[in-house]
């Protein structure tokens, strides 16, 4: 099975470790929109897309004791390099040699020795952008995040090409998992790119949308309506064929008490892979119809 996962922040490095052992061939289509912590500066010196979710991507996916893993995971005190991991560092190197994102971040997969693709949302360097009611723009996710009522749209700062290589996935894909994340700056940015929101809208895959599990600490909180709803009414298409609630996915598992939560993760790589072998074994999901979409997949199983 061809699995394509979208999205950004912790909530996509732990899906594909989640999703990996279910599918022969797994595409992530990371969001690069990013503008905090090492990846910011590096986008303030550098210029560039953002690398650090990307980083997490590779490096989740990488045997966790190996040296390799463990000099890219390494992260300097001190001196002009204080804060910034040396695997952003070296996505940097690569994407000036390059002089292309998506290639520099396969010859880091391949050094890491992943047989997943990693790609960008674009090759292109992009900031999210919302307007708020009174028409004032806000840029940056870091400052879409400190945001304390809800923007009226959500948009990119200049519009950007697909990375090569993401609409074709999307095309090809047998399923798509979107999210999970922080609705505005992990799920949204890769879905405001043209190219990739016509793929999803034209795919034949069954397109599924995971609502996030850890709590939002953003404005997010506030949303009166249901997560899906509200996306959609932001980006202005339907992106989904299922939706599966925080509560969908606690009754899926519900009877798997001996899964913990690792304190380290904001999101729980057993449950969401005990989530998706439970549904990749239901062919009704996968054949469903795309007029017909349910937040409640826990009622099929």
């Amino acid at each position: 099975m061809k699995i394509v996962c979208i999205g950004g922040g912790h909530g996509l490095s732990h899906m594909l470790s989640a999703i990996r052992p279910h599918c022969a061939e797994l595409t992530a289509i990371v969001a690069t929109t990013d503008n905090g912590g090492s990846t910011g500066k590096l986008r303030n010196s550098q210029g560039g897309v953002a690398l650090g979710d990307i980083r997490r991507c590779c490096l989740q996916l990488a045997d966790d004791d190996s040296l390799v893993h463990k000099v890219f995971h390494h992260r300097f005190e001190g001196g002009e390099l204080d804060g910034h991991s040396l695997g952003n560092l070296t996505l940097l190197g690569l994407s000036q040699q390059t002089n292309s994102a998506t290639q520099a971040i396969a010859w880091f997969n391949a050094m890491l020795g992943n047989s997943e693709t990693i790609l960008p949302m674009s090759d292109e360097p992009t900031d999210l952008l919302a307007v708020l009611p009174n028409g004032e723009k806000i840029i940056g996710e870091c400052q879409i995040d400190s945001l304390t009522q809800l923007p009226d749209y959500v948009t990119l700062s200049q519009n950007v090409n697909a990375a090569p290589g993401a609409v074709e996935a999307i095309h090809n894909a047998d399923l798509i998992l979107i999210g999970p994340g922080s609705l505005i700056t992990s799920v949204m940015p890769a879905m405001l790119v043209e190219d990739i929101a016509q793929a999803i809208n034209m795919t034949s895959a069954c397109r599924v949308f995971i609502e996030n599990i850890a709590k939002e600490t953003s404005v997010i909180k506030s949303l009166d309506l249901k997560p899906v709803d509200w996306l959609e009414s932001m980006l202005g298409y339907s992106f989904c064929d299922l939706s599966i609630s925080h509560d969908a996915l606690s009754e899926i598992v519900s009877h798997f008490d001996d899964v913990i939560k690792t304190p380290n993760q904001q999101h729980d790589i057993e449950q969401l892979s005990t989530v998706f072998g439970e549904i990749l074994k239901m062919p009704l999901i996968l054949e469903a119809d795309k007029s017909s979409r349910t937040d409640q997949a826990v009622s099929m199983l």
